[in-house]
């Protein structure tokens, strides 16, 4: 019998006592409804049961061999650290598709992409899609299908995983065997709450095919903690996934505890060890590691690695654990040094744009979640003892950018650059984004989920690195107006920088119009962010900015388009307007039109030659746009 009919009969027997003689009909009809609540509420938990087990068949499974014991099992003992952890971003990076996990909205939506219709529904608790069945468009990418002209059919899936809990989310299908899962090709944007293709969300070349994700071939590696994506032999679309745990969870900094746990089962131990606190605790502490070997531990994810084919990571994981080297396990790529990483070339014949997809030509990683490539590469890093944790905590941060305590002034650089006198240094008013160490030496040159980011190798700026890499300076991502021309004259006389030779286009027109006309789509959509930072509009005025984010509102690569528009309706007149991104093309470009008019009738405008210039000058730097192909491998 059921424990749950056992404590109806206790409590039922023990009611009815009192009321044998007197109040027999309503003690039997209380039983009655008792007894059918008690069968109802049975067969649902059977049900739901059954529905959670269904669901764990097809999704990765939590819980794998090497000593992991999951964070609940943390939380007995940290409870202070388990909530802080609980409350990030880096817990929620992949969920089961639970009802709170799930943030888009699967209430009766349909759509279409590339001729394909869908159609997302609730049910109950869960997610369904319906579409072209994933597990065809799977083979067929792959050219495993028998016959590619016969009619693939439509079917419902449900949904079984979400990545991205912080701007968008991304979600996916379970295959029909095994537990790969395949990405539903749209993503949902929490900003604007709407769907979009997933083609949309990336910097990426319109013309390339949407193409098919799998989680346990990629996002694994760092979207789960011990993930192990175990294919079967001879056929690489049947998976039986395993992780310690679905999210980024404890042990994926500590490294596996149960020999911590067993070992402070005994509570005279763990009084002992406040004496010692290093003292046998079968755990990694980052923060007690020397500073390469606690940056390894953010950089095993945070980081572009060489994975060789035929590594053996997708069947059993990756080997490194917190407080190895991670160096030994996966090499961290550092493109300009080709001699110490003869692999390189294997790499680039595989893949051309390998390099290009993910670093500026000296080598300065572009995209985002590679900050330990950045931060390796910086002075600091190499001849000092700076670190992740100098300016990141998990525990004692902002869920937002796990800056800790102080960190988001000039605190992080003066607890080492301690004597340094920062207004005769920067030149700059106290208290201005000028005066702001990281805004001149961290800029936002890297780009990744929709929007710049600051590079994490910490640089100077300077006109002649501008000039041969394309990376803008800071100086010229602030003062918007200004011309690299200007920049340099500044640069030479506060710092003794020698001026670089430039164009007549470079000495007479803001460095920001250059890249916005004629730029590549990586720097377009650098100079779209940056004229809706509110720090730069402070320093370079508003009122010329609307042709230019007019321009760049009809451009090729949908998200240029989108940070265009998500930077003119941060302008006070510019509010209200009406604006789709992935609209047709036709209704862009009267976009555009429109927001030129607009400008033209609601502001006085400014005539500075830097940033007005006549129509001819503007389609010829129009026409040298820089339309390369680019998929930034964010």
């Amino acid at each position: 019998m059921r424990l749950e009919w056992l404590l109806f009969l206790a409590v039922f027997i023990l009611g009815i006592v009192p009321f044998l003689r007197k109040k027999m009909f309503a003690v039997v009809l209380l039983g009655a409804v008792a007894v059918f609540a008690a069968a109802k509420w049975s067969s649902s938990q059977q049900s739901r049961e059954q529905v959670l087990a269904e669901r764990s068949r097809v999704v990765p499974h939590e819980g794998r061999p090497g000593g992991f014991v999951s964070s609940d099992t943390c939380r007995s003992c940290h409870a202070e650290q388990y909530a802080t952890w609980h409350r990030s971003f880096h817990r929620t990076m992949t969920q089961y598709a639970t009802p709170e996990a799930v943030r888009g909205d699967f209430n009766n939506v349909a759509f279409e992409l590339d001729g394909q219709a869908y159609k997302l529904e609730r049910r109950g608790e869960e997610s369904w899609v319906e579409m072209v069945d994933p597990d065809w468009t799977l083979k067929a990418t792959y050219r495993r299908t028998q016959d590619l002209s016969l009619r693939p059919e439509r079917v419902w899936r449900r949904v079984g995983i979400a990545t991205g809990s912080h701007h968008m989310q991304t979600y996916w299908l379970p295959s029909e065997k095994g537990n790969l899962q395949l990405t539903l090709p749209f993503t949902y944007l929490f900003e604007d709450q709407r769907w979009v293709s997933r083609n949309d969300s990336l910097l990426k070349d319109p013309q390339y095919p949407p193409g098919v994700q799998l989680w346990n071939a990629n996002c694994i590696q760092c979207h789960s903690t011990a993930g192990q994506p175990r294919p079967e032999t001879g056929d690489p679309f049947l998976n039986d996934t395993r992780v310690a745990e679905i999210g980024i969870a404890c042990e994926a900094c500590h490294g596996p505890a149960e020999q911590h746990v067993r070992a402070n089962q005994n509570p005279l131990r763990r009084y002992a060890q406040h004496a010692d606190a290093k003292a046998g605790l079968h755990i990694v502490n980052p923060a007690t590691l020397d500073h390469k070997a606690s940056s390894q531990v953010c950089g095993q994810c945070h980081s572009i690695r060489n994975i060789t084919p035929g590594h053996p990571w997708r069947y059993e994981g990756f080997s490194y654990r917190p407080g190895d080297d991670l160096e030994k396990y996966l090499p961290v790529v550092r493109p300009l040094r080709h001699a110490d990483e003869p692999w390189m070339k294997d790499t680039l014949r595989r893949d051309p744009t390998f390099v290009e997809d993910r670093y500026w030509p000296d080598g300065m990683v572009r995209v985002s979640g590679r900050e330990f490539n950045g931060l390796v590469e910086t002075p600091c890093y190499q001849k000092g003892e700076m670190s992740c944790l100098s300016c990141h905590s998990m525990h004692q941060s902002n869920p937002d950018d796990q800056l800790a305590a102080g960190m988001e002034s000039n605190q992080a650089c003066l607890q080492c650059h301690d004597k340094m006198k920062v207004q005769a240094h920067t030149r700059h008013l106290p208290g201005s984004s000028g005066s702001l160490c990281y805004n001149c030496h961290m800029p936002h040159t890297t780009y990744g989920l929709m929007k710049a980011i600051r590079s994490h190798t910490i640089d100077s700026p300077n006109v002649q690195t501008t000039l041969r890499t394309g990376r803008p300076n800071a100086c010229n991502l602030c003062h918007l107006d200004k011309t690299l021309d200007w920049t340099a004259r500044n640069l030479t006389e506060w710092y003794g920088q020698k001026s670089p030779e430039l164009s007549a286009d470079e000495q007479r027109i803001s460095a920001a119009a250059l890249l916005a006309l004629r730029g590549d789509a990586g720097q377009r959509a650098l100079v779209a962010w940056h004229m809706g930072w509110e720090s730069a509009r402070k320093a370079s005025g508003e009122q010329w900015l609307p042709p230019y984010l007019a321009q760049l509102l009809d451009d090729p690569y949908s998200t240029v388009r989108y940070l265009a528009q998500r930077s003119l309706k941060r302008l006070p007149e510019f509010q209200d307007f009406t604006y789709d991104y992935v609209a047709p093309a036709a209704d862009r470009t009267q976009a555009r039109e429109r927001a030129v008019a607009k400008w033209q009738q609601a502001l006085k405008l400014d005539a500075r030659p830097e940033i007005s210039f006549d129509a001819a000058t503007w389609l010829r730097l129009l026409r040298q746009r820089n339309n390369k192909s680019m998929y930034l491998q964010e």
